[in-house]
């Protein structure tokens, strides 16, 4: 666990660049040795070291919804597995494709099958209910596809003024290490204002990404439930009229909603919490924010005082402390901050 901030407005040194990267780096957080000191402040941002094995929450939040291989698909400090494949087939991006994919035949499911025969059941309009739902689906695919391949926000190069030959071009330098940045295995870069690896859609959640993400978990959270709404209330109303041979397909469907909702809730969840505290998923992880009671050392303990035994035999009674927090504002402020914050200015470094 890396050194856990004191109260008051000092900056956490926490495993902001821990792992995950390449050993020649000159960011370090791979190699063992190495390590990076902000330019302007002076603290370093030592990697963190291992309590046990409970020592972090999942390697990345989507987890909650499932345990994920590593190996094959992949986390914040090491690529997926380039032996992963099926009669020479690489099967390293079936997690994407399985999203996306499952997403638009939900769609087409919901567009095509379910709204006009709620309509034709109930006298619901189809264009009306069909237009709400497309634009949820429509937002969704959007978003899932620009967090997807889209740059999380990695640490911008910029060039120094001229000052021996003003005819010799300078070369390009990485500017200062921003506070909360990260770096990830995926990137030659640190991102800015990092918060995870995803699985789902391998690649980094940071700055530039980041809301988009929580609306697309949003927007899966919403498809799964309304789904489930939906094919309940068309089953109920097939039973009655005894269309049997037309109910497969809502139990198809309501099967799907349910295994979406299993996956996609928690992580819903999780992220909403997240958002509100201003706590990155990165932060929530290595548990930077959190203290635990009736230790041996008494109440209010931070998590990385305790010892490996103690830590894991509290580990489920972790409380977080937004004293320990400097960028928590409140639950209404970090909303407004996370929602409303312009992210793409040239001097933007995701310190918030």
């Amino acid at each position: 666990m890396g050194q856990m901030p004191t109260y008051g407005n000092s900056m956490p040194t926490a495993p902001y660049l821990n792992g995950g990267g390449h050993p020649s780096s000159s960011y370090g957080g791979g190699h063992p040795s190495s390590s990076y000191s902000h330019p302007s402040s002076g603290y370093g941002l030592p990697s963190t070291s291992v309590l046990g094995s409970k020592h972090q929450k999942e390697a990345c939040a989507e987890e909650e919804g499932g345990c994920l291989d590593e190996d094959k698909f992949g986390a914040e400090n090491k690529a997926p597995s380039e032996e992963w494949t099926i009669c020479g087939i690489d099967l390293k991006p079936v997690l994407p494709v399985a999203l996306s994919v499952s997403t638009v035949v939900g769609a087409i499911c919901m567009l095509l099958v379910q709204i006009p025969m709620l309509s034709r059941l109930t006298g619901l309009s189809e264009a009306g209910t069909s237009a709400v739902f497309g634009v949820i689906y429509g937002v969704t695919l959007g978003c899932m596809t620009y967090c997807a391949f889209a740059d999380p926000g990695q640490v911008r190069k910029a060039r120094p003024p001229v000052q021996a030959n003003m005819y010799q071009q300078p070369p390009m330098l990485d500017e200062e290490m921003p506070r909360r940045a990260h770096k990830c295995w995926l990137y030659q870069r640190p991102v800015r204002r990092y918060d995870h690896y995803c699985n789902w859609l391998q690649n980094v959640i940071g700055l530039l990404n980041h809301r988009e993400f929580v609306l697309m978990v949003l927007g899966l959270a919403v498809i799964s439930v309304s789904g489930i709404a939906v094919d309940v209330w068309l089953a109920i109303l097939i039973a009655k009229k005894g269309f049997l041979d037309t109910e497969i397909i809502v139990l198809l469907h309501l099967a799907y909603s349910i295994v979406l909702l299993w996956v996609a809730g928690p992580i819903c969840k999780i992220h909403v919490g997240l958002v509100s505290r201003n706590e990155t998923a990165q932060d929530w992880k290595n548990n930077i924010f959190y203290i635990a009671h009736n230790t041996k050392q008494g109440n209010n303990v931070p998590v990385g005082e305790l010892e490996v035994d103690e830590f894991n035999a509290l580990f489920d009674s972790f409380v977080y402390d937004p004293r320990r927090n400097p960028w928590d504002n409140g639950c209404s402020s970090n909303c407004c901050s996370f929602w409303c914050n312009a992210r793409w200015p040239k001097g933007e470094r995701g310190e918030w």
